[in-house]
């Protein structure tokens, strides 16, 4: 062959080389030198808690990413490429701490880019509280580490998908979010629901004339018309919905498709108003029971639950994170199990935005009839029932999530006989709610570095109740702590708690010695002295030597108002950094 054609062979087969050596498959580990880098535009790429966000401008692209020092790429799934208007919004989830390297690549042939983006920073996330205490295993899907359990299944679901998804358990498949959810008690291995927008639902179409519900003889016309609102979209298929009627000390359930309502069952049910009244309380409430290791988790900042909530009974390991709750008609989130089965819980709510529910409903009243919204702190509610509702619940972390104008906000066993035992409130913002921030009965709290900013009423801790508030700052508070007169009280221990414009009873004991005793007669279980948990290693995690309580991070009560409403909530994609962050 002539030297000249010779020459030109050898760098054809070094371009061939140095494209293979870049376009490789993930599992390829060779850090390589950028091919074309400038066809790639990165707008933002930013390391975050166990998690990496990169824009990009919109295309079609292959990303893959590693620790640095790692060998092999992992690719990262399509549905975490999500299209933002002229932009790409990438996420990478499910990453431990250290220093990771994203490559980039699009076209092919003479088309071919690549990008590699070393050296991105991943800080991991505060697991402080009760949620953790004294548990090796990771809550939900994830490990303690934040990386994806093994075996575990993640599934992606968008509103367009919400009732077409599919999930093989143990042989058998299950359609929709609903059934794949309520299908969860047959699965042995971990599950991960990423949501990727707004899952909407439709409420009942109240009214106060008939025809109502005239197809089902046993339901009195008047209270709803068979058929939903069309305002928001597709049902959610397979939702049980509810309509709890006093009169008739019956509750109706019936199941969803996705274009109208099916009657199930009637059973019977405790009168909710004395005398002549009535009440036409509607109910939607996607039921959990008997599961275990469960992540749902919103991806990006637009993942909603719109119209409906999520009950879970009988379930442990339960995680919620990156979620925003809006127009609930009764719960966001129920989660309830029974006071004498003690192995239900370790669940962990962190980075949600809990917005105001919404109750749409016909009901009575000394024989004078009334539609729509219900506010007097009865059985029905215009803003929902509860936010938050617990019962029978232990080790329990409710950290970084957001209520803004929420109602009757969080309950923390809604009957006396109910256990809440092993409960952490920290770093959470409530911006103008109401109340019950939260209400509590047979439970022992750690409740700090919480903001409470123009709310009505803050902590209400009732019947063998106790609660050490540390280090939260409340501010245009009408009372920061709230004692009904119709109960027992429960004792708060108050230590470096920061108040302004707000009331605070002199009933709160008010400390300047973190392990000061303050003497009450909290058994959260009627068994276990929990009057001193808080300086107590056994049951609370304490630093023995150095007398303070064992978490990630401890801001000072004057910190709170500027730290919180930057990390609490939804849709958070600034990094958290942390003082010390040795594993």
């Amino acid at each position: 062959m002539p030297m000249k054609k010779l020459f030109f062979a050898f760098v054809l087969l070094l371009t061939a080389i140095c494209v293979i050596s870049c376009s490789a498959t993930a599992d390829d580990g060779d850090k390589t030198e950028d091919i074309n880098p400038d066809s790639i535009q990165v707008e933002s790429v930013l390391g975050l808690n166990e998690q990496i966000y990169l824009t990009l401008t919109k295309g079609e692209y292959v990303i893959s990413y590693k620790e640095s020092d790692a060998e092999e790429y992992a690719l990262l799934d399509k549905e975490l490429m999500i299209e933002n208007g002229e932009k790409l919004d990438c996420y990478i989830l499910g990453l431990a701490k250290g220093i990771y390297d994203v490559k980039i690549e699009q076209g092919e042939g003479e088309n071919y880019a690549c990008k590699v983006l070393p050296d991105i920073d991943v800080e991991k996330q505060d697991r402080s509280g009760y949620a953790h205490f004294g548990r090796e295993d990771g809550i939900g899907g994830y490990n303690n580490d934040g990386t994806v359990k093994d075996g575990a299944k993640i599934i992606y679901v968008s509103n367009e998908t919400k009732n077409t998804v599919t999930l093989d358990i143990n042989g058998t498949t299950y359609t929709g979010l609903v059934a794949i959810l309520q299908a969860n008690r047959h699965m042995e291995d971990p599950l991960i629901i990423r949501v990727l927008d707004k899952i909407t639902t439709n409420q009942w179409v109240a009214t106060s004339v008939s025809p109502g519900l005239s197809d089902y003889s046993s339901v009195p016309d008047g209270y709803y018309e068979s058929i939903f609102s069309d305002q928001y979209g597709e049902n959610l298929a397979g939702l049980p919905v509810w309509i709890d009627i006093g009169e008739l000390d019956t509750r109706y359930k019936y199941a969803t498709s996705a274009d109208g309502i099916v009657f199930a069952d009637a059973v019977p049910l405790s009168p909710l108003m004395d005398g002549n009244s009535v009440t036409g309380c509607m109910m939607n409430m996607l039921e959990v029971i008997n599961g275990k290791d469960i992540t749902i988790e919103g991806v990006g900042t637009k993942a909603e639950l719109f119209q409906f909530g999520i009950a879970f009974e009988y379930c442990s390991s339960i995680e919620i994170k990156n979620l925003i709750f809006s127009k609930y008609p009764v719960d966001g989130l129920s989660i309830k199990a029974a006071d004498e089965v003690a192995d239900h819980g370790w669940v962990w709510i962190h980075n949600n935005t809990f917005n105001a529910g919404y109750s749409s409903f016909w009901y009575r009243i000394n024989d004078s009839d009334y539609k729509g919204e219900y506010n007097s702190g009865g059985y029905g509610d215009a803003d929902g029932d509860e936010s938050i509702d617990l019962r029978d619940v232990r080790n329990f972390t409710f950290s970084y999530n957001k209520f803004f104008k929420t109602g009757k906000t969080i309950i923390l066993g809604g009957w006396e006989y109910d256990v809440c035992m092993n409960m952490t409130f920290h770093h959470n913002f409530y911006l103008l709610a109401d109340q019950r921030l939260p209400l509590s009965r047979n439970s022992n709290i750690h409740n700090y570095n919480n903001y409470f900013a123009d709310c009505k009423r803050g902590l209400s801790p009732r019947t063998s109740t106790y609660v050490f508030s540390e280090a939260n700052y409340f501010d245009g508070v009408g009372e920061a702590y709230y004692f009904s007169s119709s109960e027992t009280q429960g004792a708060i221990k108050s230590f470096g708690d920061m108040y302004r414009n707000t009331y605070a009873q002199d009933v709160v004991t008010k400390v300047t010695e973190r392990d000061a005793i303050v003497e009450n007669t909290c058994k959260a279980d009627w068994v276990t002295d929990h009057s001193k948990f808080d300086t107590d290693p056994a049951l609370f995690y304490y630093d023995v030597e150095n007398k303070c309580s064992d978490v990630e991070l401890m801001h000072e009560a004057k910190d709170v108002p500027s730290f919180v409403p930057k990390y609490a909530g939804a849709g958070i994609l600034t990094r958290m950094e942390f003082p010390s962050s040795e594993e």
